[in-house]
Formats: structure tokens, sequence, C-alpha cells
């Protein structure tokens, strides 16, 4: 982004805001934020009479438009044009026309003749109408502009951020608006090296010459509005992001990633290869529905456009249900199908894990030095301890990840001290742990307190350097924030044991229902898929899928995105009409 500065003549006002508004790029800022030291030479420019008269008029035309069906009517002319005076009052005129008409309905004719009376009105007046909104938010818009100018006598001083690669073409809009009489000053961001730098400076001259020794300090301070742009399939997935906080200029937007790591902790805790494809058929649907356009409530709604995240996680829970061989929770059918598939096709779903969690296990153990098992295929519920194990890796690959991505973060913003002292030695700690965990997993306690040179390296040696360096440059501030990160450290990593609460949950959830099939006699037999089938889809699909949902955006909303991610941005809105 670029800050972009435009000084022109008052008289060309008007025509330069529209031009601007064409090229809909500019982020409009408050300019007097800037100039506040300059006044009263440069001063602020007070709302006008225009903009109040035709925020008027727009709010009564809304009566109208709710009454209106817009596709009945073509669109309004793409055409931006100033608005006089007189075209306001004319359109002020015609409208009090049409009031009059439609308040001549008395309250005493039928519905269906009030219904018939509005129709002919609308039929009448109602591309007028149309046509009058978008002249007169037009007009607003730009007298809103003006609102937010700074002024001399004769020029007016607008500020706002642009994309960079968008010089030239704002450039060209501004002296087509104002004829030549203009002038445009760019300004690259300010990062947060810069910032304190400049702020350092201000302190120390401040007593020698004064606060308006630096009357553009302000500028220090301000941040660019962040504008996103993601793949459409990720779409959902920043919807969860800017839940938690639109991302600030600096930060990497953690989307895409989360378009690979939602679904595979979601399928962790979910795995089951017949609740998937039930999951998966319940989601397609709500899909269609929403490709309908059904109006539903709030709560539902919620749920339709969330369902392209639902199938890409019932994706998710089929694969994981494969590696953990497991068909409605249980064994013995996904055997059944395991053979069906064989007898089909010639393959053994089984026999392809197996193998390819050796072939994996074997390259990860060569590359590392030392055993990293890949123990798929397992059932989570006949072997907990191995499913926590997985969890430990998941919480060493994302929780390193994120602290990779706060490094980043902070390099983004020139702070290269920050980015050491803080991400950078909480990485150098907690990876080494993450080693040594990987490497004696079990038997990491007795070969720590056995070994005091591996102590004093791995962990006593980061932690000792992390905990003085932030104390020396932060103080006392400093020493909680590092004794924070040592706790979270383990707090966090041991939080990820959620995933093998979750499958726990669902694999007992799974075997207490499969009890139902197992009723005698054809009746009872009924009965019981009747029970199941309902239980199913209560119990597993609906709570424990939402506990899953849940406690994977848990995962990532605190033990990831507090690792580098603020979300105190906010978002890039040129001004332009729509």
């Amino acid at each position: 982004m670029t800050k972009a500065r435009v000084y022109f003549h008052e008289e060309y006002a008007d025509k330069v805001l529209i031009k601007i508004i064409e090229a809909g790029i500019l982020h409009l800022t408050n300019s007097m934020e800037t100039f506040r030291s300059f006044e009263p030479q440069v001063r602020s420019v007070e709302p006008s009479d225009k903009l109040f008269r035709v925020t008027s008029i727009i709010s009564r035309l809304s009566e109208f438009l709710s009454h209106v069906n817009l596709n009945d009517f073509a669109s309004p002319t793409s055409e931006i044009k100033v608005m006089r005076q007189e075209e306001i009052d004319t359109i002020d005129s015609e409208l009090r026309e049409v009031e009059e008409t439609y308040s001549s309905m008395g309250e005493d004719l039928e519905e269906y003749e009030r219904k018939k009376r509005f129709s002919d009105i609308s039929k009448k007046y109602g591309e007028r109408i149309v046509h009058w909104n978008h002249q007169l938010k037009l007009a607003r818009l730009v007298e809103e502009a003006k609102s937010k100018a700074a002024r001399t006598n004769k020029t007016l001083i607008i500020e706002g951020w642009i994309p960079t690669n968008k010089r030239k073409e704002f450039t060209e809009a501004v002296e087509k608006g104002a004829e030549g009489y203009s002038a445009i000053l760019f300004m690259d961001p300010v990062n947060e090296a810069t910032k304190k730098c400049k702020i350092d400076e201000m302190q120390s001259n401040e007593t020698e010459h004064g606060p308006d020794r630096y009357p553009h300090a302000s500028e220090c301070f301000e941040t660019p509005p962040s504008m996103i742009k993601n793949p459409k399939i990720a779409y959902v997935y920043e919807k969860i992001v800017t839940g938690f906080g639109l991302p600030n200029y600096y930060e990497v937007d953690p989307t895409i990633f989360m378009t690979i790591s939602f679904p595979v902790i979601f399928g962790l805790m979910f795995g089951d290869v017949g609740h998937g494809l039930l999951l998966l058929f319940f989601s397609v649907l709500l899909y269609f529905i929403n490709k309908k356009g059904v109006e539903t409530s709030e709560l539902f709604e919620y749920m339709l456009k969330g369902s392209p995240l639902l199938i890409m996680c019932s994706i998710a829970a089929i694969f994981f249900g494969f590696l953990y061989g497991e068909l409605f929770g249980s064994e013995l059918y996904f055997h059944i199908l395991d053979l069906n598939i064989h007898e089909i096709f010639g393959l053994s779903v089984l026999a392809i894990v197996e193998g390819s969690s050796h072939a994996l296990e074997s390259v990860l153990s060569e590359i590392a030095g030392f055993s990293i098992p890949i123990p798929f295929p397992f059932s989570p519920f006949e072997n907990p301890m191995v499913l926590l194990l997985i969890s430990l890796y998941v919480a060493i690959i994302q929780i390193t990840f994120g602290l990779i991505l706060g490094l980043i973060n902070e390099l983004r913003t020139g702070d290269i001290r920050e980015a050491i002292l803080g991400p950078g030695l909480w990485l150098w700690f907690y990876s080494s742990c993450a080693y040594l965990f990987l490497r004696y997993k079990s038997e990491l306690l007795t070969v720590v307190f056995q070994r005091a040179d591996i102590l004093a390296i791995y962990i006593i040696l980061p932690a000792l350097v992390m905990v003085v360096a932030r104390t020396a440059i932060h103080g006392m501030d400093g020493f909680g924030h590092a004794l924070e990160s040592l706790i979270s450290s383990l707090s966090n990593s041991i939080s990820y044991g959620r995933i093998l609460a979750l499958a726990l949950t669902h694999g007992a959830f799974s075997k207490l229902l499969l009890m139902f099939l197992e009723f005698e006699g054809t009746v009872m037999a009924i009965i019981g898929f009747i029970m199941w089938a309902f239980f199913t889809f209560l119990l597993i699909i609906c709570f424990e899928g939402l506990l899953s949902f849940i406690q994977t955006l848990r995962l990532h909303w605190v033990e990831w995105f507090l690792k580098f991610y603020s979300g105190d941005g906010y978002e890039y809105k040129p001004l332009a009409i729509k």
C-alpha cells in the first residue's frame, strides 16, 4: 500500500472526487489527523447543507424502494457527474408528488386494492425512483468525502491509501478531474522500526525544540488498511480468520494455511469412513440448498454459508477413517468394506495405508537420524496412546509453524530486535524441546534427569537466554512475557490432547450405538436400526460433529493464532459506488 496526498483547487473539488470514485482505488482517511498542528491555517471541511439534504431525500426514497423490485428496471447509467442544486430541487419536487399520490391511497382501501394502487405507482415512478436513488447516493458519497478533507483558503487536501501498483491510474484520475490544478504526494508506509526511530528522535528533541518540532509525527503511527486476497475455495476459512480479527498490513494472512490444517485436525477427531460419508451427504445437501438461495433462520444460515467448510472437513474425516480402519465405529465393518474393495479393484486399503506409513516413517527417520514412528493403521479407541503421540506431532508442527510466522511478521515490520527477542528466542526454546521429545519420546524425563548436559544445552540455555534478554530490554514486562512463553510452550502442546479426547468420545458413542444393531428378531432389528440411525444423526453428526468443530476452532484461535496473529487490522474500502 502507498499513502496518497492530493492538493487541488476548491473549484475542482467535485470533479476530482468523482474521478477518484470512478477509479475506485482510494481508501479515504481523515486528512486533519495529519494537519492538526497546522491549525488554523489548515482547517477541516464542515459537512455541507447539500449533504444533509441529500441524506434526507435518500431516507424518504427508502420507503418506496422497499416495495420496488429492482430487477424490474434497467440499471442506472454508469456515468458519474456533478449533481447541481437545481437537479436536487427537481428530484425533491417530483418525490413530493409521488408521496402525495401514495398518501392519497386511504387506509380504508382493501388490501388487494392497495397493492394494485402501489403496483401502478411503481410502474409509473419506479424507474425514476431507482435512478434518483443512484444519483443521490453518488452526491452523498462526494459530500462525505469532502467532509474528510482538510483545506486552506482556496485549496483542498485529501489523503488515503491506494495499492502501490495503482499510482499511475490514480494520478491520471486526479489530473483529469483537476485539469492540471493539482499536486500529488506518494508516501510509503512507515514500519515499526522507523516508528521507534522517530519516536526516540522526537522525545530527545522535545525539550529543546518543543512539541511542534515534528508536525507530521502522526504519520509515523499510521498502519495501512489490509486488502485480503485469497482463492475462492478459501472463502469460508477467511470468514473464520476475520471472525478472530482482520490481519493488519504487516501480518501474514493465515487463511490459506487453514485450508489444510483445519480439515486435518477435524479429521483426526472425527475420523470414520461411515460417519464421514453421512456428514458429506448432509454437507452437500446444505450446499445445494444455499445455492438455491433458500431463506432460513439466522442460525441455519451459518450452516448453509459454511457448507463448503463442512464438505472439506467430512472428506478429511473419511480419509482418516481409512487410516483408523473404522466404519461406523466398527473395525469388522471396515474389514468387510476392505474385502469388497479388494474384490472389485484388486486393492487392499489396509495394505496401502500400512505400506505408505512404513515408507513415510523410513524417510522421516532417515532425515531426522532417529526413529519417528508413523503407526497407521490403528484404532484410536483401542490404542489411545498412539493417537496421543500423533496429537503431539500435530502440536509440534503447528506451534513451530506459528512461531515461524510470528518471526516473519516481526521481520516484515523491520523490527529485527523484537523479531529476535520475541518469536526468535521462543522458537529456539520450543524447537529444542520438540527435538528432545521426538528423539526420546516416553523416555524424555528419564534422559533429562540423568543427562545434565542435555538438560543444560537444550532446555536451560535457551530458556535462560530468553528470560535474561527480554528482561534486559523490557524490564519486568519482558520477564513476565518470557515466563508466559515458557509455560505456554508446555500447556499449548498438551492442549492438543483434545484431539485424543474427541476421538475417544467419537469412538465411545459409535460403539455404544452399534448395540442397537445387535437386536434379534425382525421387528426388534428394524426398531434397533431406526434407533441407531436417529442417535447416529443426533449424537454423532450433530453433537459430536459440532464439538469437534468447536475444538478445532479453539486450537487454531488460541494455541496457533496467539503465536503470531493479532488481528488488529482494518479493511481496505476504496471510495467507490457499487
